[in-house]
């Protein structure tokens, strides 16, 4: 089974041939480490994710340095290297990733006035998140129309304990922009994920509600528990993730981590609706050897 038929099976809950694989972003440093290579480009992030046999690869706009304090880009600065590699000369399902109001009003802002903002319910609030909606908007449009295959939209709303702020503000400010994105960008024919870490549990109905069509990372070390989470949401949403990275950064054996990913893709897969995958991406640190176990590999 290819591929891009094997995510789209798993995105509209039917069963693949095996759960796809995918990660959120795969650090260079990792790539190196396990090709052995001193420069990373196209071919060698391509070479990798066939060697873990990833099914999906996620991309990031690249935009020009911006200063705190400035506006956003414009829609046309947005760069997505190799987009187009990535749809003609591999078989993966390709996402584009775009960051929320709260990713941009940090970043922009600062996090002191951004929050700050967020408790007065300001107007400037509004104007920022309303400004965030169109943006993303046209960069999916830009996005989709050179082949991407789906969006994940980004926001890190919630730690460990629960959600950054309270949420009945998310739900009066956030979730009907989200909402509204969702809704845009279904109609770009293209599935459309959320993705944030922390608890969210209290926001679950939210962002099934929003018209999502998947959830990626459910952290489990912030207590987010897939069964639980399949049974009550896996009708509505494809759960991506869950695996714990220090798994692959802390010592194992070989029969600890069989278990774990066994016990993770027992849980998650039946009945299709699951992609298998950290909730962090593949990041610098992470070992080799505890790699090629998770992901069955010969290096």
């Amino acid at each position: 089974m290819k591929a891009r038929e094997r995510v789209a099976l798993a995105i509209g809950h039917r069963v693949p041939d095996r759960p796809p694989r995918g990660e959120i972003c795969i650090d260079d440093a990792l790539v190196r480490s396990v090709l052995g290579c001193a420069i990373v480009g196209f071919a060698e992030r391509r070479e990798f994710a066939r060697r873990l046999g990833l099914d999906i690869i996620c991309l990031s706009p690249v935009f020009p340095v911006e200063t705190a304090g400035g506006g956003m880009p414009a829609v046309a600065e947005a760069a997505w290297p190799d987009l187009d590699r990535w749809v003609r000369e591999s078989d993966l399902f390709v996402f584009v990733m775009l960051d929320g109001a709260f990713g941009w009003g940090a970043r922009l802002w600062g996090y002191e006035h951004f929050f700050s903002t967020v408790a007065r319910e300001s107007p400037e609030l509004t104007d920022l998140i309303r400004a965030v909606e169109r943006f993303n908007l046209e960069l999916a449009e830009r996005a989709a129309g050179a082949g991407a295959m789906g969006v994940l939209i980004a926001d890190d709303i919630a730690y460990r304990r629960g959600p950054v702020v309270h949420p009945a503000v998310l739900r009066r400010h956030f979730f009907p922009s989200l909402a509204r994105q969702a809704a845009g960008l279904t109609e770009l024919r293209v599935p459309v994920f959320f993705h944030s870490d922390g608890n969210l549990d209290e926001l679950l109905a939210d962002i099934a509600g929003a018209g999502f069509h998947g959830l990626q990372c459910i952290e489990a070390a912030a207590g987010m528990d897939i069964g639980r989470i399949k049974r009550q949401y896996g009708d509505r949403l494809c759960l991506w993730g869950n695996l714990d990275p220090e798994e692959l950064i802390l010592p194992r054996s070989r029969p600890e981590l069989r278990n774990t990913v066994q016990a993770l893709i027992d849980v998650a897969s039946p009945g299709g609706g699951y992609i298998f995958g950290t909730s962090s991406g593949l990041i610098k640190g992470m070992r080799v050897e505890n790699l090629q176990v998770v992901y069955d590999i010969q290096l």
